[in-house]
């Protein structure tokens, strides 16, 4: 059967999300969106060619962050972030050049490196704006603006004579950044209704991403994994298929949407952590799944750009299948990955490692740089967070910037723009936290509130003012949840099961839900390492509790449930924190979200995995 848009993320207004989730946006529009020199040095690097010099990738930033900005502002209805973007929409569109071109290089520099990387998220900043755009004028400007700069790139690239292939527009990742402009294409059709767009994302889902394979067969047969993909790079090899399911939607062709599934469930099954991230050798697939156990190959794991990118493409074949397992993996990446890697701490960064590159290729560590609201990675095993910038470039003034600071407001976004959603037949709530939902079934106001806490799960609580229509509640079944049961108005009932949701239909009032289940310390074991999770929450040890290096001798109860205390934490703030009683004394763990994050302090640190002691 074909699918197409099954659940639909709240408008503006619908959603208000509470508690840590709530606390990691409001962080986020404070600490980054706000920032209207921020946005205006972003804007300058298109003026002065900045990426010409060093085949760099400024050009992404303000794209890539007006994305994030711009979800910011529908799930938070925050007007003072509206002018802030409308601002800086009108400030940018005034970079665009005689040709159309609204590039970081040069004329005589385009297309090599990463233009084309740039050039798409120039494209996806201005659309995503245009979503909560509320000026016609505004947005008129935009769709020029946007015309004019795609239809010189179709002017130039394509597989006409005398046009450039897309995959010699850059020498990089065997162009895969270049390919992901797929999504941008799409995107801009769909705003138009202008063939020519969807004839060059037709061009590009042709190439199948790479020269030497067909990335899109390969996902279709799954003769190999994403680890053994000729391009391994995790966040553009995301990108381009975030890219072909814009291009299913628009076509309605089964096997663009199966690929993408395909490549999703490989991914989870050979290159996805404890914590929700991927890539355990830098920013590369590589069995992570296994490999997530040992020191990182290259310094640094899991990139904050591949875990938000993971995100993305789970949020948006959850919408377009309805399966609640999109939304599980998107919970375990952002409750511990992405909230991890939030600098909430008021950290300077001040002992994090900044390298970029000059004029001719030539690499130089930066010591005055940051602090920035993201941390670049996400460590396991015995290490420290702010260890390093990930895709930083100078921006003049003085101030730099990173790729990973730039794409985690999108990760904090998506995290409550998926948690309660909307079908034709009902509500689906797909994260128990702290939120209130607000929308119309049948032209009556509807009202869904949630009290739960994931940190410190007691059962949920939800009330429904349903204001007697009938449709269908949908609550996700987690995984993690032991003994499930459901009540409404005090009574048991029995739901149908439906893609991994409970679905209760009924004429809805003034109505209180209640979900029981239990949720105890776990343990899990891999390569003869250890690692605690209770829910969806991964508890991690922190070297102000004590030594990460002494192995642990743990019991178990039924070869998996740990006894474990939950006690208060004096020494630092954290979400949750659990003692442990082993035969060699007693061992604390706090959430890993709140883990390691003093690492300004020569103190610092965290390990997930823990060596065994039998």
């Amino acid at each position: 059967m074909l699918k197409s848009h099954v659940l639909r993320f709240p408008v503006r207004g619908e959603i208000k999300m509470l508690g840590y989730s709530g606390k990691m946006i409001d962080f986020v529009l404070e600490n980054q969106l706000m920032d209207t020199e921020l946005w205006a040095l972003f804007v300058e690097q298109f003026r002065r060619r900045e990426d010409s010099h060093n085949g760099g990738w400024r050009g992404e930033y303000w794209g890539k962050m007006m994305r994030g900005a711009s979800l910011t502002y529908t799930a938070t209805k925050n007007e003072a972030l509206y002018s802030v973007l409308a601002t800086t929409v009108r400030d940018l569109l005034t970079t665009q050049d005689k040709y159309g071109r609204i590039s970081s290089y040069s004329v005589e520099k385009e297309f090599h490196a990463w233009d084309m990387w740039g050039r798409k998220y120039i494209m996806l900043g201005l659309i995503y704006f245009l979503d909560i755009c509320k000026s016609k004028a505004l947005a008129s400007r935009i769709i020029r603006a946007l015309k004019r700069h795609g239809d010189y790139i179709i002017s130039k690239i394509g597989k006409e004579d005398g046009k450039i292939s897309i995959f010699k527009t850059s020498d990089l990742i065997g162009a895969l950044n270049s390919c992901s402009i797929l999504e941008a294409f799409v995107r801009l059709y769909t705003v138009t209704g202008e063939k020519s767009y969807l004839d060059f994302a037709s061009y590009i889902v042709e190439t199948g991403f790479s020269e030497s394979e067909d990335l899109i067969e390969l996902s279709l047969s799954k003769t190999k994994y994403p680890y053994q993909f000729p391009v391994t790079k995790a966040y553009e090899l995301m990108s381009c298929f975030e890219g072909l399911l814009e291009y299913y939607r628009v076509t309605k062709e089964q096997k663009y949407l199966e690929a993408v599934e395909n490549l999703v469930d490989m991914i989870i099954s050979t290159d996805y952590t404890i914590v929700g991230g991927a890539g355990c050798r830098h920013e590369f697939f590589d069995n992570s799944t296994r490999t997530q156990t040992e020191p990182p190959v290259q310094d640094v794991m899991q990139e904050t750009c591949v875990t938000v990118t993971l995100i993305k493409l789970c949020a948006k074949l959850l919408a377009t299948t309805g399966d609640a397992k999109y939304a599980s993996y998107i919970e375990r990446s952002g409750f511990n990955a992405l909230y991890g890697a939030v600098n909430n701490e008021g950290q300077t960064m001040c002992n994090t490692q900044a390298r970029t590159w000059l004029e001719g290729g030539r690499m130089v560590w930066i010591d005055d740089h940051g602090p920035f609201p993201f941390d670049s990675y996400s460590p396991l095993l015995s290490d420290k967070r702010g260890f390093r910038i990930g895709g930083m470039q100078l921006l003049g003034n003085g101030k730099s910037y990173g790729c990973c600071v730039c794409i985690g407001s999108a990760g904090t976004a998506i995290m409550a723009l998926s948690a309660i959603m909307k079908g034709d037949d009902g509500i689906y709530i797909n994260t128990y936290a702290d939120a209130k939902f607000k929308t119309e079934i049948s032209g009556s106001k509807t009202r869904v509130d949630v009290y739960a806490n994931p940190y410190d799960y007691h059962g949920v609580k939800i009330n429904v003012y349903g204001n007697s229509d009938k449709f269908n509640l949908c609550l996700r079944i987690p995984d993690w949840a032991e003994n499930l049961s459901v009540f409404v108005n005090g009574d048991p009932v029995s739901a149908d099961i439906r893609n991994g949701y409970m679905v209760i239909r009924r004429t809805w009032g003034c109505d209180k839900v209640l979900l029981k289940f239990k949720t105890p310390v776990r343990m899990s074991v891999l390569n003869g390492k250890i690692a605690f999770t209770r829910g969806p929450i991964v508890l991690s040890r922190d070297k102000r509790f004590d030594d990460l290096s002494a192995p642990l001798n743990i019991r178990v109860k039924n070869g998996k449930t740990v006894r474990a205390k939950k006690i208060e934490n004096s020494l630092f703030p954290s979400n949750s924190t659990y003692e442990l009683q082993t035969p060699d004394g007693s061992v604390r763990l706090c959430d890993y979200s709140q883990a390691g994050k003093n690492f300004d302090d020569d103190v610092t640190g965290l390990s997930v995995w823990q060596e065994y002691k039998k």
